[in-house]
């Protein structure tokens, strides 16, 4: 999702949301309507980049053929949940793993996909963000969202260093070309890094907690 610029990804939700309330995809119209365009050229050029990054297909100069590309898609067999990808640290940032089983947080206690974005989980190694009630041996649910100027202020986020294995859960804090990643503990200290060496695995979404 790093090529998509805010409004591209307004503009997905937004044609995700038409559907859903109407069972039929907008025309160019619509969304210019949604968005109050003055000009229907601004929506053709939002369109033409999200279909060259392959999130919409559509007919030339036919009526209401707009398609978001998940929808083209032939199905797949049903995932058995949202899968455990490793281990994140509630600490300083540390090198992370993988655990070697495949674990799946069951359906009933999370939906897969959030909004239509990707959804994973990780375990829990530290209590840097007891203060938010995340303790030490929980399984945070991220969704998959890696641009930053998507981020809102405190939003709890999984942190990796570029260029290194390294990831950490914290609170997300942006100030010009800085970035405080701080703690819910006061027992840590606040983490400074600038904006550009740092990458955003996933946003937090909640947890499970008691999962052996």
């Amino acid at each position: 999702m790093s090529s998509l610029t805010r409004r591209n990804i307004e503009i997905l939700e937004w044609i995700r949301e038409f559907c859903e309330s109407n069972q039929f995809f907008p025309t160019y119209r619509e969304i210019q309507r949604g968005f109050n365009y003055k000009s229907i050229s601004s929506v053709q050029n939002q369109v033409r980049k999200l279909k060259k990054l392959g999130f919409i297909v559509n007919e030339s100069n036919k009526a209401r053929t707009l398609r978001l590309a998940e929808f083209e898609r032939s199905p797949e067999p049903e995932p058995q949940g949202i899968p455990i990808r490793g281990v994140i640290a509630a600490g300083g940032f540390v090198e992370t793993f993988a655990d070697i089983r495949t674990e799946y947080i069951p359906h009933e206690s999370f939906c897969q996909t959030s909004r239509g974005f990707e959804r994973f989980a990780l375990r829990v190694r530290g209590d840097s963000m007891i203060g938010a009630n995340i303790l030490h041996g929980d399984v945070v649910i991220l969704d998959k969202r890696t641009d930053l100027d998507y981020i809102k202020d405190r939003t709890i986020v999984a942190a990796r260093l570029k260029d290194a294995n390294q990831t950490t859960l914290k609170r997300w804090h942006e100030n010009n070309s800085q970035v405080s990643l701080m703690p819910e503990n006061p027992n840590y200290p606040t983490i400074q890094v600038r904006r550009d060496d740092v990458l955003i695995e996933g946003i937090y979404a909640g947890l499970v907690r008691g999962i052996v």
